[in-house]
């Protein structure tokens, strides 16, 4: 047996002005798209942002009711592959506002699972890295240069292709 290492790279900023100016405005509309959740349940409103390769910036966010849950990310995709046949997203940014009482919407949120896969797969469609920027209302700022860094060892539509 060989024990493996599997290292994550990614880029850390003390907050959003730090960030270039197409990163801050992306993340400016992530925060907007967090305004239009309606999460009933859990109170916690995801916002998410994409550029695409035209220059274009499309937002969605989370829904809750109570039949289905379905992530920013996730409806943002979805959205985005109900108008195009193809696109390549050069980047999404994420936040979040946690409207439960007495709780913190100042650190990064991340991707769940599900939607990294989802990433993951527009990213190889796309057929180049998408930068995935994450953050809360305020404080420090993820920056990831490619969703295959955030999931390693991860399931691809190449594996499906028969020799």
């Amino acid at each position: 047996m060989e024990k493996k290492i599997i290292n994550f790279t990614y880029e850390e900023y003390s907050s959003k002005e730090d960030l270039n100016e197409a990163d801050r405005e992306l993340l400016e509309q992530a925060h907007v798209a967090v305004t239009t959740a309606s999460p009933q349940f859990s109170h916690f409103n995801v916002g998410a942002a994409a550029r695409l390769s035209d220059g274009k910036i499309y937002r969605s966010s989370n829904k809750e009711n109570t039949s289905i849950i379905t992530c920013a990310e996730q409806n943002l995709l979805l959205y985005l592959h109900s108008i195009f046949d193809k696109f390549t997203m050069e980047s999404i940014a994420v936040s979040f506002q946690n409207m439960n009482p007495g709780t913190n919407s100042d650190m990064p949120i991340t991707p769940c699972g599900k939607c990294r896969q989802l990433l993951l797969e527009a990213e190889d469609d796309g057929g180049k890295p998408i930068r995935v920027i994450m953050a809360g209302q305020s404080g420090k700022v993820y920056v990831a240069t490619g969703v295959y860094s955030m999931l390693p060892l991860a399931y691809s539509k190449a594996m499906l292709q028969q020799d």
